[in-house]
């Protein structure tokens, strides 16, 4: 039986496919075995009998330096020729139209350790013996691969380990055929107008190139050939290395992958800080210590940050070092100051203009003083002339009934899909307003006027009622719940709410000292001489709230009106 046109492609170790005749129409051929194996022996006559157990195996004769196939009891050549005959299978004369194709042959290479497959004398792919590969460095097992006709009797199937990997088609006209080296491991074959990808070898679904890449667990990593800082040990002989410790850089160097995540970069541009890897820099920004760029672009990050190869100093952290504080872009914000207590804010207009945040903020575009006097109705004008009458409208609100300002904060609360449920601006101090008349009575804790100032001012229900300022109102129990479950008492002393909220029942130690209540809006509908109020007790802001008698006399926070 005689092979007039064909390809052969098989996958192993560094193998690709056996072209023997550019004539043919190809196929594609993919997930074919890494590591297959090409039986050799001295003589031709040294080949064993071609029975039905050897179809479609492959033998590698040396004297003639020839691959045979058994197929239908008789032993045929691969091997193509160029030339004109038309004998015995020869390139492209055969096609109707078609012109000349070329030769491919298997030689054995120089190592002797497998073959390369030649084509118009280019070497386009090597078959190599496979080795065991069980410790991760050669890959996977092999798998033989064998060619057999297939029931069409139109061409032949690839079958490697039992399992047919692809077919590839006899050819009708004879046409020229382009090879072309791909990224990869990836040989491209084009004859004609079809075009053809073939793999060196395969790890997992993907192609790779085992002469620069080794194959680990169905992924394919480059092989490295220099070390850095003293990693020769960790670097075997053949290239491979520990891929869960290391990688190798795109410029042949290999690396120990960086912080908790074991994450990879690009050592000509960046470094291993102590978590994750940052950019080198260049220069340092104008007031920045020339001293805190190392050698080779290095730097502390706990301290400084790279923005556009300019070395910067984080904006806050502990005693004004930048240790703990924070990143910022200098584009678009600037650091308020040199401080712990240092703030970033963004820069102001088309000119990127920084400004004092202490006493000035932006708006529209324009930098404006963010201080105000609250002056209470009637005051003379000498009144503003006290710094403690000033007050920051970007922060605070003011009370005109009497000069006082409060501190305000949003509290917002979102459901699992991001959506607000609750948004109102609560004041974060307690209400210090005057208001007695009546039966509506307010008075200091222990009738010190200067706890009125530190504390807030106690009020009875009636009073409480009547106590905000305009714009203002009374929070609900429903309000005070969800602060109550939002926040503990931690939290509601400094974000949202600051200042002391430990004030309560009038000339009463212990709740001055160790808890506090707020009246709510909402009375007891069955007991008219009760309200709500919600209080501070044994650390733990109550949910549910408690019944207080209307005369007594506790602490009073607002609600901006919506």
């Amino acid at each position: 039986m005689a092979i007039r046109h064909y390809v052969y492609a098989a996958g192993i170790a560094a193998g690709l496919s056996l072209l023997a005749a550019c004539s043919d129409e190809v196929t594609e051929v993919t997930n074919v075995s890494e590591k297959a194996t090409l039986d050799q022996v001295k003589k031709f006559k040294e080949l064993p009998k071609c029975d039905e157990d050897a179809d479609g195996s492959m033998v590698y004769v040396k004297d003639s330096a020839k691959v045979f196939v058994c197929i239908g009891g008789d032993w045929d050549r691969l091997n193509g020729k160029n030339g004109a005959d038309g004998a015995d299978g020869k390139d492209g004369k055969d096609g109707s139209d078609g012109k000349d194709g070329s030769g491919c042959t298997v030689k054995q290479n120089k190592k002797k350790t497998g073959f390369d497959l030649v084509c118009d004398g280019k070497k386009v792919g090597s078959i190599e013996n496979g080795s065991d590969g069980k410790d991760g460095s050669d890959g996977e097992d092999g798998s033989g691969c064998t060619l057999k006709q297939n029931k069409k009797k139109g061409g032949y199937d690839i079958v490697c380990d039992g399992v047919t990997k692809g077919t590839v088609v006899d050819g009708d006209d004879g046409s020229d055929c382009v090879l072309k080296e791909g990224k990869n491991g990836q040989v491209d074959v084009k004859c004609g107008q079809k075009t053809t990808t073939l793999y060196k070898a395969l790890c997992g679904s993907d192609s790779f190139d085992p002469e620069t890449q080794f194959c680990v667990e169905n992924k394919a990593y480059l092989k490295c050939h220099q070390t850095n800082e003293g990693l020769d040990e960790y670097l075997n002989d053949d290239g491979t290395y520990d891929v869960n410790e290391f990688f190798c850089d795109k410029i042949d160097l290999l690396l120990r992958l960086c912080g908790p995540q074991k994450m990879a970069y690009d050592y000509s541009k960046q470094f291993c800080s102590q978590y994750i890897p940052i950019d080198r820099c260049k220069e340092v920004a104008e007031g920045v210590d020339p001293d805190a760029l190392y050698k080779n672009g290095m730097y502390s990050e706990t301290t400084h940050f790279c923005h556009n190869g300019v070395l910067w100093k984080n904006c806050g952290g502990y005693a004004g070092t930048g240790y703990g504080g924070i990143w910022f872009n200098p584009d678009e914000q600037f650091c308020s100051s040199d401080g712990e207590d240092a703030q970033v804010a963004d820069l102001c207009g088309k000119k990127k203009k920084a400004y004092d945040i202490t006493d000035s903020m932006c708006v529209n575009g324009k930098v404006q003083y963010a201080k105000a006097c609250c002056k209470p109705n009637g005051a003379g004008e000498n009144w503003c002339e006290e710094d403690s009458h000033m007050y920051d409208v970007r922060t605070q609100f003011c009370d005109a009934r009497d000069g006082h300002s409060y501190e305000f904060v949003e509290v917002v609360q979102k459901n699992i899909d991001n959506e607000v449920v609750y948004s109102e601006t609560w004041m974060a101090q307690n209400l210090k307003y005057e208001n007695s008349n009546g039966t509506r009575k307010t008075s200091c804790f222990d009738n010190d006027s200067r706890n009125c100032e530190t504390y807030g001012r106690l009020y009875n229900w009636a009073a409480a009622l009547e106590s905000c300022p305009d714009g203002w109102r009374m929070p609900t129990k429903d309000d005070w719940a969800v602060i109550a479950n939002l926040y503990t008492y931690y939290s509601i002393q400094g974000k949202p709410f600051n200042g002391d909220l430990r004030t309560g029942l009038e000339n009463n130690t212990e709740f001055i000292t160790e808890r506090f209540s707020l009246w709510s809006s909402d009375e007891n509908e069955t007991d008219d001489r009760y309200a709500i109020a919600f209080g501070l007790y044994d650390e733990v802001l109550s949910v549910d709230g408690t019944w207080a008698e209307k005369s007594f006399k506790l602490a009073v926070r607002c609600i901006k009106k919506n």
